[in-house]
């Protein structure tokens, strides 16, 4: 993580992330200016606390999409010209100029996604993405409630500063991103498109299973098994939650869950419930913990000793 505080804006303004802009000061300096950057291999997680009102001019950087979110002085806060308030989220797209303008110090909250990234993204959900979104500015109000993207940013920020080895693996970081662009476009997009007539429904819904079948205990996301089935993650959903009575998030949780137990269940004498957790993306222990007491009764720990146990030589015990 990135964590910066200064005494004035300057050494702020040039370390923002995805943008690049200028900042005119509208009142005099309250408090400290701070700075949290997260970085997920392309995404970037952003959180500012300013110390003076501020009117900010700037354009995205031409690799970046943008969102903006207040988190606090929501009613002092103007983005391209619309008042803020709780429901609204703020969308640049690269190299394209907008105005904050904030008449008190407020704190808020950035998304930086590489045009890669969002590119790929929209692809696997072409029956639901708006391609316009990718060509303007807006500011529109959220399509769900933005308390979970706001929590989930969080969870990530506490984890980075508490237990940053935990997040910093390449399968762990693939699941925060994609878990953060999820709530980030599902916030965006509307919710309540009409589906399209797919043929070969059964034959999808095969090929998904038969990819988890596969490749038990391997760390497995959406986006692999829209890329198998070639499909999007509408279509997926939409089956899942039709024949198996789930969505196909739960569904690789619980697979996610069983495989991590499995792989408990088997660890050579030296490994840690880290090194094994590590491969399967999991970054935040303490909720994980959790999830696996409920579905197994007890937590991955215990697990590990009783296997130990079980594994000693009977003339040893």
């Amino acid at each position: 993580m990135s964590r910066l505080i200064c005494a004035d804006f300057d050494e702020f303004e040039e370390a923002l992330y995805g943008v690049e802009g200028r900042y005119l000061l509208r009142s005099r300096q309250q408090r400290d200016w701070r700075l949290h950057v997260v970085e997920l291999d392309g995404v970037a997680l952003m959180f500012g606390r300013e110390g003076a009102g501020t009117v900010y001019s700037g354009v995205g950087l031409p690799g970046f999409f943008n969102i903006f979110l207040p988190l606090s002085r929501h009613e002092c806060t103007v983005l391209g010209g619309k008042r803020l308030d709780r429901r609204l989220i703020g969308w640049m797209v690269p190299e394209a100029m907008f105005h904050i303008d904030a008449s008190q110090p407020a704190s808020w909250m950035t998304v930086a996604m590489s045009c890669e990234l969002v590119l790929r993204w929209a692809q696997q959900h072409e029956d639901e993405f708006d391609l316009s979104i990718l060509s303007r500015n807006l500011v529109c109000v959220a399509q769900q409630d933005l308390a979970p993207l706001i929590w989930l940013a969080l969870r990530l920020l506490r984890i980075d500063h508490c237990a940053p080895q935990d997040l910093h693996v390449p399968a762990a970081e693939r699941a925060a991103q994609a878990e953060l662009m999820a709530l980030v476009f599902h916030s965006l997009l509307p919710v309540t498109l009409a589906p399209r007539n797919h043929a070969g429904h059964q034959q999808i819904l095969r090929r998904a299973l038969e990819l988890l079948e596969a490749t038990p205990d391997a760390p497995l996301h959406m986006s692999d098994l829209c890329q198998a089935c070639s499909t999007s993650e509408r279509t997926l959903r939409n089956l899942f939650t039709r024949y198996l009575g789930m969505s196909p998030h739960r569904y690789l949780m619980q697979h996610r869950l069983h495989a991590i137990r499995r792989a408990i269940l088997h660890a050579q004498a030296n490994e840690t419930i880290t090194e094994i957790c590590a491969r399967f993306g999991v970054w935040d222990f303490g909720r994980f913990a959790g999830l696996y007491r409920l579905y197994f009764g007890e937590l991955p720990s215990q697990s590990l000793r009783s296997r130990r146990v079980l594994a000693e030589p009977l003339n040893s015990r």
